[in-house]
């Protein structure tokens, strides 16, 4: 079983489309995704803090799993994404790539 939120239920529905009936997963639920992420964060009356954290977490994350986004090839800036201030800058040197 899974479950995504936020962010994450972004993440789990794209893996859930792209794995379809191939994944192990018998039951998921994807709670509060964001269609504009940066929106989002933007709307909330913490949205600095907010958007800090999330930028912290995601990079934490990245940190652990960067051999998954090493390589040319693969058009991810690493360093860009690990010096990230924001969601945006973020997502535009990993999400938007992928």
């Amino acid at each position: 079983m899974a479950v995504g939120w936020e962010y994450g239920a972004n993440m789990l529905t794209k893996y859930l489309a792209e794995a379809g009936e191939n994944t192990p997963l018998t039951a998921a639920t994807c709670i509060d995704n964001p269609f504009d992420l940066e929106e989002a964060t933007r709307s909330s009356p913490y949205h600095i803090a907010i958007d800090q954290k999330l930028t912290g977490g995601l990079i934490v994350i990245l940190r652990s799993n960067k051999e998954l986004f090493q390589g040319k090839a693969k058009g991810f800036d690493m360093e860009k994404a690990l010096l990230a201030k924001s969601i945006y800058d973020f997502e535009k040197a990993i999400s938007m790539v992928s």
